[in-house]
């Protein structure tokens, strides 16, 4: 019922009672998905960056505090054992990082087959379109 509806609805959008018409609409519209679906692939890759990029401070930080504990002595009143909640702290956080890492590359693997289809939709509409 539901590709009924849809393939009512490119016929009224397209204006025109040729399936062509009707067919070329229809592949257009895929592609101006597919595109739109690339778009937000970029933006979360772009997250996931911009979160490496925070992470990375962090560890350095956490591991320029356990490299010099006197200087964070002087700072901070530390307890018997706090550098074990740094190297923990550390631990920790280079585990996130290294799984946002993964997910980076996994997305960008993604993005780039989604880019390698909607172009071989393109080409296949232009195909269609020619006729």
């Amino acid at each position: 019922m539901d590709n009924l509806v849809r393939l009512l609805e490119l016929v009224y959008s397209s204006g025109s009672v040729y399936i062509s018409d009707v067919m070329r609409l229809g592949f257009r519209r895929e592609v101006q998905e597919e595109e739109s679906w690339i778009s937000f692939l970029r933006s979360w890759c772009i997250y996931v960056e911009d979160r490496l990029a925070y992470l990375d401070a962090i560890i350095y930080e956490l591991e320029l505090c356990a490299n010099y504990m006197s200087v964070v002595q002087a700072l901070v009143q530390l307890r018997r054992g706090d550098d074990v909640v740094f190297a923990d702290a550390i631990l920790y956080f280079k585990v996130i990082r290294d799984f946002e890492a993964d997910k980076l590359a996994k997305l960008q693997l993604f993005l780039q087959i989604s880019t390698m289809h909607v172009a071989l939709r393109r080409e296949f509409a232009g195909r269609f379109t020619g006729l």
